[in-house]
């Protein structure tokens, strides 16, 4: 019996031992993880952190690095996904959630950028009722409002956005490359001169080491419609720090840029540089006068103009500087050419331009007289959004956000034309960007192509020929199918059921006009010879026009999702078609008049906590079959998470998208043309009760 106990205690022994030496181990890994985090060197942080929680995953201090590493290395994805958590572990302790309050602003910082503006809005809102008592907590809950206020105008930018009024292509691995890639300038039309961290592979830099790698500005060609690998630019860049965001004046004689090195605080501190053109050579870099560059502040990102008034041009230079008198953060500024040649005491471009957030970017197209920047404080879709603004020097229109057809939820800047109004670049780390680290941390360059759009009139009327007003109306592509990314809703009709619809003579489009209480309509715009009709005219059928359809799937032994139907016996196998919800053309998200059908479920579910069910989705056959089946199980997933957003626990709901493969009606008549009404019923979604 003692000889029993004692291998017993022997063996609690080496379990205590090894419990200790992997607790040892986890907190050298916390320390390394943390010096690297306070370094701000978050690459080298994230895995070690990754490794910590999968081990320990209630280790609250570590899932809040974790999710700010993420955030700062722009991989907002993965950010959510750890901010959740986080804040899952911290929801019901008031100390927790004010000592993490920082998480909460950049949690709807993130949702933003991957375009989850109604959860966005909700942690803003929850950010807004702490209260941390932190000297910093009043400036950012200014930030957090005006982000609330962005996600209302971001929902409404995603609806308008055009349908192919820009295309936009990354530019090939012989311009971008795995690090950022950034301040496109087109010295002619056929050479880019940009900034770019050259390297195949991952740098690693030693602490001993005395200079890193640095930016350096580099010239891209293209030849045969090719572009070829980028070469140094010989003429601008330093041999020890780093060299980027070129400007070229108008008439090609001066090249101003950046140098930036690291001061003894450990700041980057950039300065503007310019040099000029003689006899077709670049004179050695001169740094500009103390007017423009302070060893206090950063100044960067120059950007020259020519302000036309009354028949006299003024020689501009635009920058961006985080200096004293400024109104927060980085600030659009100018600099004025006088009389004898020499930049003026700079001014800044004034409260149109910059806010207590960040400006930066500035591109100044001469011919229309517009500024094009980016900032991360005026209403956008997330991150740094494009606006342009018509004025000059300190006169400004209010700026305009170019849209989502141009913005995404990450970070958008660099705007410039290449040939006004029609093609240029702009710098994004959104999604299809090359990247050596995580998803989304570095900066391509995009090519954009803007095409010429026309305006088409039409009106919306009812069956008895009455006008229908606030009919929201979009466009699609034909080729497309049931595809829901392929929909812009672009115009609404007026109290005269009015509208003016823009499109691209170019482009097979379908119409599609929604309205609540009717059924939703598409129609081709061109005829068989592909000509667009000098006016167009929908005609919208009530839903109430709908009582014998949807008597025909009560015949055919469709159930209809209802009240009544609820309240009634409901066995294991029964069907319930959700009459409210078809996802006309829209992008498989919730829409306003789905909320009865899903309420109605959710009640159900509520007061019956044994049953389960399956959420069925289905297309009509238009379009392709693979693609149709991943539609419909998208669709089939949005009901589900709304659900359990709702607090139905995710075990009891299954959600599978059958596509195609299961119509109720002929999606063609029998002489071989199109049937909308059938494919209407097809694009259903059932309940099934198991």
């Amino acid at each position: 019996m003692g000889k029993r106990l004692s291998v017993l205690a022997v063996a609690l022994i080496l379990i205590s031992i090894n419990t200790y030496q992997a607790n040892a181990q986890q907190d050298v890994r916390e320390k390394i993880a943390d010096g690297s985090y306070n370094k701000g060197d978050f690459y080298k942080a994230i895995p070690l952190y990754k490794d910590i929680v999968k081990h320990n995953p209630k280790n609250i201090k570590v899932w809040y690095k974790l999710s700010e590493a993420l955030y700062n290395v722009r991989n907002h994805t993965e950010a959510v996904e750890a901010f959740a958590v986080l804040h899952k572990l911290t929801e019901t302790d008031k100390h927790l959630k004010n000592e993490y309050y920082t998480a909460f602003l950049h949690y709807g910082n993130s949702l933003m950028a991957v375009q989850e503006y109604e959860k966005a809005k909700r942690i803003y809102l929850q950010f807004l009722r702490l209260k941390p008592g932190h000297a910093d907590y009043r400036s950012m809950k200014r930030q957090a409002n005006a982000k609330i206020r962005a996600c209302k105008e971001a929902e409404s930018l995603l609806s308008l956005a055009y349908l192919g009024e820009y295309e936009i292509e990354r530019l090939p691995n012989t311009v971008n490359g795995k690090y950022s890639d950034f301040g496109p300038v087109w010295l002619d039309n056929q050479s880019l001169l940009f900034t770019s961290l050259r390297s195949d592979s991952a740098l690693e830099i030693s602490d001993n080491e005395d200079f890193s790698p640095i930016n350096q500005l580099h010239i891209a060609k293209k030849s045969n419609g090719e572009w070829q690998e980028a070469e140094l630019a010989e003429s601008f860049n330093h041999d020890f720090f780093h060299s980027a965001n070129g400007s070229l004046s108008a008439d090609g004689k001066l090249f101003a840029f950046s140098i930036c090195k690291e001061n003894k605080a450990h700041e980057i501190r950039c300065a503007i540089y310019q040099s000029r053109k003689v006899n077709g050579q670049w004179q050695d870099p001169v740094k500009l006068g103390k007017h423009i560059n302070k060893a206090t502040s950063t100044s960067t990102q120059p950007a020259y103009g020519q302000v036309k008034r009354r028949g006299n041009v003024t020689e501009v230079l635009y920058f961006v500087s985080d200096r004293e008198k400024g109104r927060g953060g980085m600030d659009i500024w100018y600099s004025a050419k006088d009389r004898k040649g020499d930049w003026s005491k700079p001014v800044n471009c004034g409260s149109a331009i910059n806010t207590s957030g960040n400006e930066i970017t500035p591109f100044y197209d001469d011919a229309s007289g517009t500024l094009y920047f980016s900032s991360d404080f005026h209403q956008g879709l997330g991150g740094y959004d494009i606006f342009s603004a018509y004025g000059g020097l300190k006169s400004w229109r209010s700026p305009i956000n170019m849209g989502a057809s141009i913005n995404t939820g990450f970070d958008d800047t660099y705007f410039s034309w290449r040939v006004a109004d029609a093609n240029g670049t702009l710098v994004s780390n959104r999604d299809g960007s090359l990247s050596v680290f995580g998803k989304n941390c570095c900066d391509d360059i995009f090519y954009v192509e803007k095409h010429p759009v026309f305006q088409l009139p039409g009106i919306v009327i009812s069956t008895d020929s009455l006008p229908l007003p606030d009919a929201t109306v979009g466009v699609k592509l034909k080729s497309a199918g049931e595809n829901p990314d392929s929909l812009f809703w672009v115009t609404a009709s007026n109290e005269k059921g009015s509208f003016e619809l823009p499109y691209r003579k170019d482009l097979k489009l379908a119409l599609v006009v929604a309205k609540t209480g009717f059924e939703t309509t598409e129609m081709d715009l061109q005829d068989q010879y592909g000509n667009y009709p000098d006016t167009v005219v929908v005609v919208m059928k009530s839903l109430t026009e709908e009582k014998e359809a949807l008597d025909k799937m009560v015949a055919q032994k469709l159930e209809v999702l209802s009240e009544q139907r609820l309240e009634g016996k409901i066995t294991a196998g029964t069907v319930l078609v959700m009459e409210h919800i078809y996802f006309e053309f829209d992008k498989a998200a919730i829409q306003p008049e789905a909320h009865q059908d899903l309420d109605l479920l959710f009640d159900y579910l509520r007061h019956n906590p044994k049953v389960k069910i399956e959420i069925a989705g289905h297309t009509d056959g238009k379009g392709d079959a693979v693609h149709n089946q991943e539609l419909s199980q998208r669709r089939a997933d949005a009901i589900r998470n709304y659900l359990i957003d709702k607090g139905i626990h995710k075990r009891r709901l299954t959600a599978i998208g059958y596509g195609e493969e299961r119509p109720i009606a002929p999606n063609e008549n029998p002489d071989g043309s199109d049937n909308p009404e059938g494919r209407r019923k097809n694009r259903r979604t059932e309940v099934i009760i198991l």
